[in-house]
């Protein structure tokens, strides 16, 4: 029977496909397929069809890896699905749904979704989460809106949701922005609209070695060092989570120097969970408008998680330089 027009479902990980088994009393990624599927009305259920990709916990993945991914939906897409959804887990899916978006170019809605407990603990949100993304895939509400994360009743921008607690099942948001849409019932109704970046080529993959380093009182100096290339190390790029506006420590500043020297691209954030970078008239050493003068890359408000992954994927598509900020600081 021909998939055209359904919605695959893509299981890439995480608590939704995880079980327990009785035995160990150890919760295994062992959930069948069928079993999930379980949990849809049948009205759902036909107009699904399963890629069993992947049951790897989030933290296990890699930039490349999600690549991988991203070229498993695309060709869903090019076989005739009519949206996506994907099962992953809460760790990590933040990343791989902003990664997504920074390569979706078709219309066909892709939904993340995440279980902050399995299907068979007290108080799972499994079975909802899988069903409203479902329902979100299916509505023409969400066409052509890129990447959306559902969890907690709401769907949020691939390039707005964060994490900010671990241990409650209402943990991710969208700080100052709010989800993008919520559900009554089950209609999709959406709140808002909001900009996308510029869409990159697929076929280019991500740059492998990009690192973030956090500015700390006093500490850094060490790692930085480490981190500066040779004949044994290799580095494609480095994301700075500065202080403040982007002010580090005067002895970052050799290592930073050292880096442009190679070509190696140096972004610089703001270490803020809600900061903007801020070339304020200081003239310090370490200060942004010295680091601006040596050649680092202004992040502008990426957040340091969102800085590297752009950072890799602009140079996976082969930007450097003006281009590669250009982009950096696109919407």
């Amino acid at each position: 029977m021909s998939n055209r027009g359904k919605i695959a479902l893509v299981i890439a990980g995480g608590q939704m496909c995880m079980r327990r088994n009785p035995q160990t009393d150890i919760r295994q990624p062992t959930l069948p397929v069928e079993e999930m599927l379980s949990w849809l009305p049948e009205a759902q259920r036909e107009k699904l069809f399963v890629v069993d990709w992947s049951r790897q916990p989030s933290s296990h993945y890699t930039l490349r890896m999600t690549g991988d991914l991203i070229q498993v939906l695309s060709k869903s897409v090019v076989d005739g699905a009519g949206g996506l959804v994907v099962t992953c887990g809460t760790d990590t899916i933040e990343e791989m749904a902003y990664l997504t978006d920074l390569y979706w170019a078709y219309p066909q809605p892709v939904i993340f979704t995440a279980a902050h407990r399995p299907f068979d603990s007290i108080g799972s949100d499994a079975p909802l989460n899988l069903y409203q993304s479902v329902l979100a895939a299916l509505s023409g509400e969400c066409w052509g809106m890129g990447v959306l994360v559902c969890l907690q009743d709401q769907l949020f921008a691939a390039a707005e949701i964060t994490e900010t607690a671990n241990q409650r099942r209402c943990s991710f948001l969208s700080p100052d922005r709010g989800p993008l849409g919520q559900f009554i019932g089950d209609r999709v109704d959406i709140l808002r609209q909001y900009r996308r970046t510029r869409v990159l080529d697929e076929s280019s993959p991500p740059a492998r070695d990009v690192e973030v380093l956090y500015a700390s009182l006093g500490g850094g100096d060490r790692i930085l060092e480490l981190l500066v290339p040779d004949e044994k190390r290799q580095l494609d790029g480095l994301v700075i989570a500065a202080f403040g506006g982007g002010n580090v420590p005067p002895s970052w500043v050799p290592y930073i120097k050292k880096l442009c020297k190679e070509e190696v691209p140096v972004v610089i954030v703001s270490r803020c969970q809600k900061g903007h970078t801020l070339a304020a008239p200081n003239n310090f050493e370490g200060s942004m408008n010295r680091l601006l003068e040596i050649c680092v890359l202004d992040g502008g408000p990426l957040t340091p998680m969102q800085a590297r992954i752009k950072l890799a994927a602009g140079l996976g598509a082969g930007l450097r330089k003006t281009a590669l900020q250009t982009y950096l600081l696109e919407d």
